[in-house]
This record gives structure tokens, sequence and C-alpha cells, in this order.
């Protein structure tokens, strides 16, 4: 590996700050599919919410659970920094685990834990919150560096 890995506490860093990770999953068809998707980083694993129970993504978590997920930050040389956790991804049905996983993740991506929770609401009172799914990834093995 080119570059220098990174301390637990950088990584631990990185994967609580950045806001695009991209998630490999395998079709039945031994076909990899990468996307970039909005996750969160807390009790030591990655949490991703799907808007759909139907995207491809989730249908391949379903008929093979592992996974490599990957971020990295930085353009430059000395500011290039990286960190992929290969997994199992694990689909929660449970309404309460979806509800806690949005307000841990939402606010990263909006203004306020206020506006985190009023837009959880409305997913609520919509019925959208039960059309989608949480995978947790629970990290195998983990690399990172910084280059």
């Amino acid at each position: 590996m080119v570059g220098l890995s990174l301390t637990k506490e950088e990584a631990k860093e990185l994967l609580v700050k950045e806001k695009i990770c991209w998630l490999a999953t395998v079709s039945p068809k031994g076909q990899p599919h990468v996307v970039p998707i909005n996750f969160g980083f807390f009790d030591g694993q990655v949490h991703i919410i799907f808007v759909g129970k139907k995207a491809k993504s989730v249908k391949n978590m379903e008929k093979n659970p592992k996974v490599c997920f990957g971020i990295n930050a930085g353009w430059k040389k000395g500011e290039i920094r990286c960190v992929l956790i290969h997994g199992r991804a694990e689909l929660i049905g449970d309404i309460d685990a979806l509800k806690q996983a949005h307000l841990e993740i939402l606010p990263k991506y909006l203004s306020s834990i206020k506006e985190a929770n009023d837009f959880l609401q409305e997913l609520i009172a919509s019925g959208e919150i039960a059309k989608r799914t949480l995978v947790v990834i629970k990290p195998e093995k983990t690399s990172s560096w910084k280059i």
C-alpha cells in the first residue's frame, strides 16, 4: 500500500465527518455494483438508510451480505485520506432502529438537529418511513491510509 496508515482516531474522524461513501455490493450473477451514498458512522458500525426497499443495492445485500464500503477525502498529496471497510451488511426491519438511525445521520446533512427531527416527523406522518430500509455494516476488516 502506498502511504501511511491512519491512526484509529484519524480513521474514526474521517468516518464521522465525511458525507459521501462508495458502497460496493455483488449481484446474484456476481456483477459488482458500486454506488455513492450518504451514511452515518456510530456504535463502531456504518449505517445507511435506503429510501426504497427495491434498490439494487438492497436486493444484492439480501442475497449476499458481503460488502465493501469506502470513503476518501482530499485531492492533493499530503491531504488525501481513505478508509476501506469490508464487512457484512445486515438489513434492519425494526422501525424504532430506523427512526434512531435517522436522528443520528440526518444532522450531518441538514442544518440542525431540529430540522432533522422535523424531517423525521414528516416521514412518520406520511408513512414514507415504512418504505425505507436501514442497513448496518459490521466491519470485518478495515484499512486506512493517507498520502
